[in-house]
C-alpha cells in the first residue's frame, strides 16, 4: 500500500519508475486472501498488456519530464520476458450457427485484418494470433463476438432458432411457480431473503449439519440455511419493528444440508401474524394457526394433494398445543403451527405468529388426484347438520375423513362448524357438529336418499370411533 517514507511529496527530487506485469489469477487470489484491494490490484485482476511494460515506463518518464520539469537519466534494468502470444482458432461454420446468419471465411479474415490481428487459414479453421492487449480474447466464442461486433449487430435475425427440446419451464421449477401462484392468491406476499443464517438460527431447531460459508456477507451469518422458518420469523420481527403490525408472507426457496458435499431441498413456507382484518369493517381478531391451516389446505389442494393429515407435535420452537406435523400417505412432508410465545418474544415478535412449511419435492412425488373439470351443479343440495358425541381424544380430522368416505358419491361438501365440551355431555366426551351437503349431478335427491347416506355415516362413525348421533 506504500508508506510515508516512500510516497512522493513536494520535497521529492529522485523518483525510481517501476513498470511490471503480474498474472491475473495470482493478484486476484492474494487480494482476496489478504482482504487488501487497491487500484493496482483491480487493474491487474482485469488483465493488463504484458507487452506494454517498456512503453508504459517510457510514457510515464516523458510525462514527468514534460509536465513536472524532470530530467530522465539514461539506462534501464529489465527482468523477464513477456509471455508468447496465444493462438485461438475459429470456425466460420460455428460462427454461422451461433449468430444465425451465414459467415464466410473471407468475411471473418477481413474482420481480423481490420483489427490488426495476424491470422492464417488451416482447413476449415482460421487461427488468429491474440495481441497482448486483447486480454478479453480466450476462446472461439470471443472471436465470434468480434465478427458480429465489426460486421454489425443488425445482421442478427429477429426470429428465434428452432430448439431441439420442448419449451416451457422444467417440471421442478414449474411446480415451484405453481406453489407461488397459490400463495399469492391466498393473500400472501413473497419475500426473498438471503439464504444465510446465524448460529442462533441453527440453535432454534438444534441443527448441526449446516454448510459453513467461507466468505459470508455478514460475519454473524456464516452458514447456509437449513430451514425457511428462521428467515420468515426474522422478517416478521423486522416488519413489526418498522411499524407493520400485519404480516402475511411466504417464500419458495432452497435449504441446504451437509452431506457429500451437501444436499439441496426446495421448500415453500409462509408466516402469518397480526390482525386478521384492517379498517373499521375488519375482523377484530388476530391471525392464528387456523388461518395458517386454511392457507396450507388451499396450497395442497391446488398442488393436487388431497389425502393429507396432521400428525404429532413437531420438534423446534413450536407451541405444543397449536402445532403438528404435515403427513401425506403417512410420510412427513412439513410442519404447521404457532411459534411458542417465549420464542416469539425473544425474537421481538408481539402476539401470535403461525408458520407453515412443506417440502415441494416430497409433495410433488405424492400421488395426487387429477383435477376434474365439471359444470356448475344444476340441482340444489340437501343439507343435514349432524352432531356426534365422541371421545374427547378423537381427532376431528380423522372423524371428518371417515364421514366423507361413508357418504360416498353423494357427498357435496362437509364442514366442521362446532366443537362443544361440558354441559350435559359425560366427562371425557365432546360434540363435533358437521354441516353435510348431499347432491347428485343428474337429479334432485329425495329425503329417503339423503337419510340412507346419513345412516351410512352414523354406522361408520359408530364402528370406528364409538360415536353416537345427538338427537335434536
Amino acid at each position: 500500500m506504500g508508506g510515508r517514507t516512500s510516497e512522493v511529496s513536494a520535497a521529492t527530487s529522485n523518483v525510481l519508475l517501476e513498470s511490471a506485469y503480474f498474472t491475473r489469477g495470482g493478484v486476484l487470489l492474494t487480494a482476496r486472501r489478504l482482504d487488501l484491494h487497491t487500484e493496482a490490484s483491480h487493474r491487474f485482476e482485469r488483465g493488463t498488456d504484458p507487452e506494454g511494460v517498456d512503453r508504459a515506463a517510457a510514457r510515464c518518464a516523458q510525462l514527468i519530464a514534460g509536465w513536472a520539469g524532470g530530467r530522465v537519466l539514461s539506462g534501464a534494468a529489465g527482468f523477464g520476458e513477456a509471455p508468447s502470444r496465444r493462438w485461438v482458432s475459429v470456425r466460420p461454420s460455428r460462427a454461422s450457427a451461433l449468430l444465425g446468419y451465414p459467415v464466410s471465411a473471407d468475411a471473418a479474415v477481413e474482420v481480423f485484418d481490420t483489427l490488426g490481428m495476424t491470422n492464417r487459414t488451416d482447413g476449415d479453421r482460421i487461427e488468429v494470433e491474440v495481441p497482448g492487449y486483447r486480454t478479453d480474447v480466450d476462446r472461439e466464442v470471443d472471436l465470434i463476438e468480434e465478427i458480429v461486433r465489426m460486421r454489425g449487430y443488425e445482421h442478427v435475425g429477429s426470429t428465434l432458432p428452432r430448439a431441439p427440446h420442448a419449451g416451457g419451464l422444467p417440471e421442478g421449477y414449474a411446480f415451484a411457480r405453481k406453489a407461488k401462484d397459490v400463495l399469492v392468491r391466498a393473500g400472501l406476499r413473497e419475500i426473498r431473503p438471503v439464504p444465510f443464517v446465524s448460529v442462533e438460527d441453527l440453535a432454534m431447531f438444534g441443527d448441526t449439519d449446516a454448510v459453513e460459508v467461507a466468505n459470508p456477507l455478514r460475519a454473524e451469518e456464516g452458514f447456509l440455511r437449513t430451514r425457511l422458518t428462521p428467515g420468515l420469523l426474522r422478517t416478521v420481527a423486522r416488519n413489526q419493528a418498522l411499524g407493520v403490525d400485519r404480516a402475511a408472507i411466504f417464500e419458495v426457496g432452497t435449504t441446504f444440508r451437509l452431506a457429500d458435499p451437501f444436499r439441496e431441498y426446495r421448500k415453500a413456507g409462509f408466516a402469518l401474524c397480526g390482525p386478521a382484518g384492517e379498517g373499521w369493517a375488519g375482523e377484530r381478531r388476530n391471525l392464528d394457526v387456523l388461518d395458517a391451516k386454511g392457507v396450507l389446505q388451499a396450497l395442497l389442494h391446488d398442488l393436487g394433494v388431497h389425502a393429507w393429515t396432521l400428525g404429532g407435535v413437531p420438534a423446534g420452537p413450536f407451541h405444543p398445543g397449536r402445532s403438528a406435523e404435515v403427513l401425506v400417505a403417512g410420510a412427513h412432508v412439513g410442519v404447521l403451527g404457532e411459534i411458542h410465545p417465549r420464542v416469539a418474544e425473544d425474537l421481538g415478535i408481539a402476539g401470535r405468529v403461525a408458520v407453515g412449511v412443506i417440502g415441494l419435492r416430497a409433495v410433488g412425488e405424492a400421488d395426487g388426484r387429477p383435477f376434474v373439470f365439471a359444470d356448475v351443479p344444476r340441482f340444489p343440495p340437501l343439507r343435514r347438520d349432524l352432531a356426534f358425541v365422541i371421545g374427547e381424544d378423537a381427532r376431528a380430522g380423522d372423524v371428518q375423513t371417515a364421514l366423507e368416505e361413508a357418504a360416498g358419491d353423494l357427498l357435496g361438501g362437509c364442514i366442521l362448524f362446532d366443537v362443544f365440551l361440558g354441559g350435559s355431555l359425560p366427562r371425557g366426551y365432546k360434540s363435533l357438529a358437521f354441516a353435510v351437503d348431499f347432491r347428485a349431478p343428474d337429479r334432485t335427491l329425495t329425503d329417503e336418499e339423503a337419510q340412507a347416506a346419513v345412516e351410512a355415516i352414523v354406522d361408520r362413525l359408530r364402528a370406528d370411533f364409538g360415536a353416537e348421533l345427538r338427537a335434536g
